[in-house]
């Protein structure tokens, strides 16, 4: 496992839960960027914008334009609030001051507003190209099409990214969701060949396999698997988030366990996560995000403890009922 196996993903650059300030945001870039990281995940929705923003500052102040390989998403346009209009779906949990948003420093002269047209996601491309300060990102992911009516619009939208892949203004068409059920509609009634990869968030860690029949349709057809999520929002890394949200009294007893198991073979559990998250064949990187340079280093430290995980502790958490007989993990390579 290496540095490139790890995707930067960037939304604590726009303060997640809590505020950061630009300095901090640019140096954890700059230190990923020396650590070996190459490729850079982000979106509109992370911040209104606020982490496209930083992202493309703290490349440039790293070197790193040209060099680097950007991701970001569509799904929403960030608008100025003279622009919105009453016709104008606004995703108001996201605004900063309402119940819900948990980028509390997103700026407040822009309004979220779902579109997942084809018009909509050739304006929020460009968006991002200006916020990021840059002519062209490797790739697009529409970004939480988890409700009825974003995903049949989201069907079509997906004919603007199959063009500007065609136009080789994108290198990569990708999905960038949370529901594992989504993902999969999604991926078998489109049209063959319209995703080159997809991320998916939340459904394959250490507490969470609902993705498994994702990961095996994506290897049938040869789709590239961005693993997100994968310290389930940061419960495995001594957070007290899961889901965006408290966890429940269920969850906590499992990370409890998975914490003693970790300590019974003197691994730490961040390591053992990344170890499990990385088994499929079909993942080829994972997605983690961080807010500080030591975090940046910390990640890095995991990854290589990873393959100190060994093969007796994936056979005694099938036996605690950790983790399913057919999922995969480590040992089974």
């Amino acid at each position: 496992m290496r540095a490139t196996n790890l995707v930067f993903g960037a939304s604590p650059l726009a303060g997640i839960y809590t505020e950061i300030d630009a300095a901090r945001a640019h140096a954890v870039v700059k230190r990923a960027a020396e650590l070996g990281f190459d490729k850079f995940d982000t979106a509109p929705h992370y911040g209104l914008g606020l982490s496209e923003r930083r992202l493309g500052e703290g490349l440039r102040e790293a070197g790193m334009v040209g060099k680097a390989k950007v991701y970001t998403k569509v799904g929403r346009v960030m608008k100025p609030r003279e622009e919105v209009t009453e016709n104008d779906e606004v995703e108001w949990g996201n605004v900063p001051g309402r119940d819900g948003c948990i980028f509390p420093g997103a700026p407040r002269d822009v309004l979220p507003v779902l579109d997942y047209t084809e018009s909509g996601f050739e304006r929020s491309h460009e968006d991002s190209l200006a916020r990021l300060g840059l002519e062209r990102v490797e790739g697009v992911r529409i970004h939480d099409a988890e409700t009825p009516e974003r995903f049949e619009a989201a069907m079509k939208g997906a004919r603007a990214l199959r063009a500007l892949r065609d136009a080789g203004r994108i290198g990569e068409v990708s999905l960038g969701m949370n529901d594992a059920k989504y993902v999969l509609r999604m991926i078998r009634e489109s049209e063959p060949g319209t995703f080159d990869a997809v991320m998916m968030a939340g459904s394959w860690n250490l507490l969470d396999q609902d993705g498994l029949e994702v990961l095996l349709e994506c290897q049938e057809r040869k789709i590239r698997v961005y693993n997100a999520g994968i310290f389930a929002s940061g419960l495995l890394v001594g957070g007290s988030h899961y889901k965006y949200g408290p966890p429940p009294e269920e969850v906590k007893q499992r990370t409890e366990q998975w914490k003693q198991l970790a300590a019974k073979h003197s691994v730490p559990l961040p390591a053992v996560a990344i170890a499990f998250a990385l088994a499929p064949q079909v993942v080829e990187f994972l997605a983690v995000g961080v807010k500080t340079p030591e975090e940046v280093e910390q990640n890095i430290a995991w990854l290589e403890s990873a393959n100190t995980v060994p093969t007796e502790l994936w056979r005694e958490a099938k036996i605690m009922g950790l983790i399913a007989e057919d999922v995969p993990v480590p040992s089974d390579e």
